[in-house]
């Protein structure tokens, strides 16, 4: 790793709190068989806090109040909930006080983040409905979320901001000009409160449900909708990944995504703009925000650098990495492509070493020319000291399965060694819904072809053709066999680093089973590509077991070995444990490093007392074993990037982690721009989608990487 000497002032939106201002917190401990803690706990506080008064939230696994109760106050809300939503509650035993109880850090930052906090929603929401940015059929709206942490043993709340891009229309206008079946798989929100969801079905009418859903809402906002909504509305469910939820459509809006935008006429590259919020716009909303929280007594201002230096690494980070002809370079995007024609590629396949020439095949799906694309790609193909043969062009009328099978199985008796195929933007299939995009994918990653797909928009932006053909050309040069650079300076601290991610997709036929797909990508101490494994398993529950992990570390490769494994998101049920327990079998020693990529608080550097992007390699050290770290920039400077949030177990350093993940986000060579994952996971979602579409390459293990 290269360090450069400057530093910088860094600040978080994490906020310590005050604990001398908190009230005296009170506990009760939940007895429930069956059910989720946290569904029936936080139900069960929103319920006591509207009929008991005070402020309630389910907290360090405990329903907490600065309002304590006598139980049988209490259990006469819970007999309530038994009649009323005794789905939901019917697990619920017993609520008991507990009388020796003292709050830890954890439990008091989410009393503070949920309880004390929430009551400034309307005064929050007032601030941010001031920064809405209107695109004519939707608006996008400023978004808040408080949570709490604990930072090195002290109880902290972070107050993070997020956009989303709202439909004008409201779900009951939507639904009454397209049919019923069009709104399942809609992303929906709440009016009157802070769910979102996915539609996943339709449970009936207001006529039908009216009286159960009045008895079940306490919200006067939800209420009102209620009882001037029409009996011919419809109750729809709402799932939010852990719980569902009925509504009535006319309590609801609809969430959009980027990829639907064409259907309501608007703009993606209004709504992208709008959508970002360059740094120091987002620090200036936040502050906005925090002076309310910060008033209240409970927190105080965010930490920094310069009043917590030793919970920040402040110096940018750069790596070095090293050639075919052994020299070594400070990894810089816009050197990449020139220093590979001086410096020449670190390992070229062993089918071009002897001037065999790249043969590509072309699927063209356009009415427009990719004529100045392809000469860009081929030139620069040819200064790396590749020879290219083209084997001819097809073109595709329709994005059909059938007609694309046609055309590879055409291709595949001239063994290419790629197919390169131009669709359009939004290229899908009618018939079955699917986009042309997969079916290709489909068709070549199961026959072990190699492809690239070229959208028409990447050909309509002349400014950035010759960026996109550069990129193209290293995603050619990877998925062909080939190893561009690797790291000047090996890991020290691990033999192998290893990426897993394990897709979990519930069976339609059969209850409580599920499809699973394990994936390890497996690299050497110096980033080199060893092998992908891929290991199908039928599960019942949530739990990989034992001997699927294990399937995944083979003894005979593993054994006695320092193993980094990087897993993409959280552990999981007894994977841990499984993972550890095989360690000490095979005499190796396994670091388990989780990588989450959502939910972060941002981290802004302050130059000339203005918030800009921080360098990459930015870190807030949450205690020794938990860091958030902006492991790349985006590509647009109006942009704040999110970090990573990066968890460790010990023995292993947090330091090391961090180095771990930093120096592997350099090795994507599906593109100029460093990805925020490192390489080992990078892509993760999307190799997890198709593999459970049945997208796999015909052999399970190799050494080729098809998913750049």
């Amino acid at each position: 790793m290269t360090i450069q000497n400057s530093q910088q002032t860094l600040v978080t939106e994490i906020f310590p709190v005050v604990q001398s201002s908190l009230p005296m917190l009170h506990a009760y401990q939940l007895e429930i068989r069956g059910g989720e803690q946290s569904t029936v706990g936080g139900k069960l506080c929103y319920r006591l806090k509207n009929t008991l008064g005070g402020r309630w939230a389910w907290a360090g696994s405990n329903v907490v109040t600065d309002s304590p109760q006598d139980k049988s106050r209490i259990m006469k809300v819970v007999e309530t909930l038994w009649s009323e939503q005794p789905e939901i509650f019917k697990g619920l035993r017993d609520v008991s006080p507990l009388q020796t109880w003292v709050p830890d850090p954890k439990t008091i930052s989410e009393f503070v983040a949920r309880a004390l906090l929430s009551d400034l929603q309307k005064n929050i929401q007032g601030i941010l409905v001031k920064r809405k940015h209107d695109l004519g059929n939707a608006f996008v709206e400023r978004q808040y979320e408080l949570r709490g942490w604990v930072v090195n043993g002290e109880p902290s709340v972070s107050l993070s901001l997020s956009s989303r891009l709202v439909l004008k229309e409201d779900l009951r206008a939507y639904a009454n000009r397209v049919s019923p079946d069009s709104l399942i798989g809609l992303q929906v929100a709440d009016k009157t409160g802070t769910l979102k969801g996915e539609l996943i079905e339709i449970v009936g009418t207001l006529a039908q449900e009216r009286k159960r859903l009045v008895s079940i809402t306490q919200r006067e906002e939800m209420q009102a909708i209620l009882s001037k909504s029409a009996d011919s509305d419809l109750v729809v469910k709402v799932s939010n990944g852990r719980s569902e939820y009925d509504y009535a459509i006319g309590a609801l809006r609809i969430i959009l995504y980027l990829e639907y935008l064409h259907k309501f006429n608007i703009s993606s590259r209004k709504a992208l703009a709008a959508l970002k919020i360059e740094p120091q716009l987002r620090a200036e909303m936040v502050k906005d925000v925090s002076r309310i929280l910060i008033e209240t007594g409970y927190i105080e201002s965010a930490y920094n650098s310069r009043s917590a230096p030793k919970l920040f690494r402040t110096s940018p980070h750069m790596t070095n990495v090293r050639f075919g002809d052994g020299t070594t370079a400070l990894y810089k995007e816009q050197n990449v492509l020139n220093d590979l024609r001086s410096r020449h590629l670190y390992r070229v396949a062993a089918k071009f070493k002897n001037g065999s020439p790249i043969k590509i095949g072309f699927l063209n799906a356009l009415k427009r020319s990719h004529n100045d694309l392809w000469e860009l790609i081929e030139r620069s193909l040819r200064s790396l000291g590749f020879n290219v043969q083209k084997l001819g062009e097809a073109t595709i009328k329709e994005p059909s399965r059938a007609e694309l099978e046609s055309v590879v199985t055409t291709f595949q008796s001239q063994e290419p060694d790629i197919l390169l195929a131009f669709f359009p933007d939004d290229f899908a299939d009618e018939d079955d819904d699917e986009s042309a995009y997969y079916h290709f994918k489909s068709l070549t990653v199961g026959r072990g072809i190699p492809s690239q797909v070229i959208e028409e928009s990447t050909l309509g932006n002349e400014r950035g053709l010759a960026a996109s053909s550069t990129n193209i050309v290293l995603g050619i040069l990877g998925k062909t066999g080939n190893i561009p650079y690797i790291l000047a300076n090996p890991l020290a601290f691990a033999d192998v680093v290893v990426g897993i991610d394990i897709a979990r997709d519930k069976k339609k036929r059969l209850s409580g089973s599920m499809n699973a797909t394990a994936i390890a990508r497996i690299y050497l101490n110096d980033g080199d590509l060893l092998q992908y494994v891929i290991h199908d398993a039928p599960l019942e529950g949530e739990t990989i077991p034992p001997s699927v992990l294990q399937a995944l570390f083979p003894k005979q490769e593993f054994a006695n070995k320092r193993v980094v494994v990087q897993r993409d998101g959280y552990f999981r049920g007894a994977e841990k444990s499984s993972l550890l327990n095989w360690a000490s079998k095979i005499q190796a020693q396994f670091y388990l490093v989780e990588v989450i990529k959502t939910g972060s608080p941002r981290i802004y550097r302050i130059e000339d007392s203005q918030a800009v992007q921080p360098y990459k390699g930015s870190a807030f050290l949450i205690n020794e074993r938990e860091a958030l770290v902006v492991s790349s920039l985006p590509p647009f400077k109006d942009a704040t990037p999110q970090p990573l949030r990066v968890r460790t177990e010990a023995p292993f350093p947090i330091e090391n982690a961090i180095e771990s993940v930093l120096a592997l986000t350099n090795l994507h060579y599906g593109s100029l721009r460093a990805p925020r994952l490192p390489v080992t996971i990078h892509y993760s979602d999307k190799i997890a989608y198709m593999a459970l579409r049945g997208i796999k390459p015909k052999n399970l293990e190799g050494n080729i990487p098809f998913w750049l």
